[in-house]
């Protein structure tokens, strides 16, 4: 990725922030482009739309591979995605997989694809393991929504609680 391709990328970003839509010519604007100068880097709003979504990925990838060790199996991986979400504040960008509504099943499965290691639910064959583990994702993943939607105003006590509720599920599914 060029530096350019950062810079346009994270002004998509910083438009979903502000709860702006994204388009080729409104990334421009931001940046002080031409719509040709964004096309050079993503000729279509699909190619840019995926590189924001990678881009957000990346963000959580490398956070949540901070935490943890190269030998981390699918449980402590789904452990460690849980805690990161239940204690990290979110904003729109972070909901780039729903930006576009006529890209929004490729954009969600980009999403699913590259945070498939990190929240895999099937390591139990258990269906009552399962289930917890299932519901530990589902606490997460809901936190995260309603966070960067700004939803739900929880303080720092109740979100502990419920992150040890979550966490509390996961070791219970696998008999910790």
């Amino acid at each position: 990725m060029t530096d350019r391709s950062a810079i346009l990328l994270d002004a998509a970003i910083e438009l979903l922030r502000d709860g702006q839509v994204v388009t080729l010519d409104s990334v421009a604007k931001e940046v002080g482009l031409s719509k040709a100068g964004v096309v050079h880097h993503f000729p279509t709003k699909q190619a840019l739309m995926l590189g924001v979504v990678d881009r957000v990925a990346d963000g959580w990838e490398a956070a949540l591979h901070a935490e943890t060790g190269p030998d981390a199996g699918p449980i402590e991986r789904l452990r460690i995605y849980v805690d990161y979400v239940l204690r990290t504040d979110f904003d729109g960008g972070d909901l780039a997989l729903l930006a576009d509504p006529h890209l929004r099943a490729e954009l969600a499965a980009r999403w699913a694809e590259r945070l498939a290691p990190w929240t895999d639910t099937d390591t139990v064959s258990d269906p009552a393991g399962r289930a917890r583990l299932q519901s530990a994702r589902l606490i997460a993943d809901g936190l995260w929504a309603d966070s960067a939607i700004g939803l739900l105003t929880m303080t720092a006590d109740e979100r502990d609680r419920v992150r040890d509720l979550a966490l509390g599920l996961i070791d219970a599914a696998v008999g910790r």
